[in-house]
C-alpha cells in the first residue's frame, strides 16, 4: 500500500472513530502516528493534508456556490470565549489553520507550504498533537456543516 493511501485512510478512520464515539478505535488510530519513527513527518503531513481536504469539502458543500469570490477567515477563541491571535498558537497549529484557509481560498501552493511548516521538527508527541488538533478542527467543521453522519 502506498504511503499516501495510508495517510488518507488513517485520516478517514480518525474522523469516523470520533463521529462514531469509538474511543478504542481512535486510540488505535492515533497510536499509528507515534510509531512512525523515521517516517513521522511524512506520515503526519499526509494525515493532516487529508483532514484539511475533508474539512474544506465540508465547508464548501455547506456554503455551496453562493460564496463566489468571498474569502474565508477564522476567528479563534479560547475556552472562555476570549479572542486568540493566531500568532499565539503553537507553530504546527498555526500552520494547520493557515493551510486550511489557503485551501479554502483557492491557494493550493500556499496550503502546501503551510503543510510543510506544520510538520517541521516533529517528535512523536508533537506529531500526535498536530494530528489531534487537525482532527478536532475537521470534526468541528463537519459538525458545523451538518455533514456528520
Amino acid at each position: 500500500m502506498r504511503s499516501e493511501t495510508t495517510g488518507q485512510a488513517a485520516a478517514h478512520r480518525l474522523v469516523q472513530c470520533v463521529l462514531d464515539s469509538d474511543s478504542d478505535g481512535l486510540t488505535d488510530a492515533l497510536e499509528t502516528v507515534v510509531v512512525q519513527q523515521d517516517r513521522l513527518s511524512g506520515y503526519v503531513r499526509e494525515v493532516v493534508a487529508e483532514l484539511i481536504q475533508v474539512a474544506a469539502t465540508a465547508v464548501r458543500d455547506s456554503v455551496g456556490p453562493s460564496y463566489g469570490d468571498a474569502a474565508f477567515a477564522v476567528e479563534l477563541r479560547d475556552e472562555t470565549e476570549g479572542s486568540v491571535s493566531i500568532d499565539e498558537l503553537a507553530p504546527q497549529s498555526r500552520a494547520t489553520i493557515r493551510a486550511l484557509l489557503a485551501d479554502l481560498n483557492g491557494r493550493a501552493e500556499d496550503a502546501q507550504f503551510q503543510l510543510d511548516l506544520a510538520v517541521r521538527e516533529l517528535d512523536p508527541l508533537t506529531g500526535l498533537d498536530t494530528v489531534r488538533r487537525a482532527l478536532t478542527m475537521t470534526v468541528a467543521l463537519i459538525q458545523w456543516s451538518g455533514d456528520a453522519r
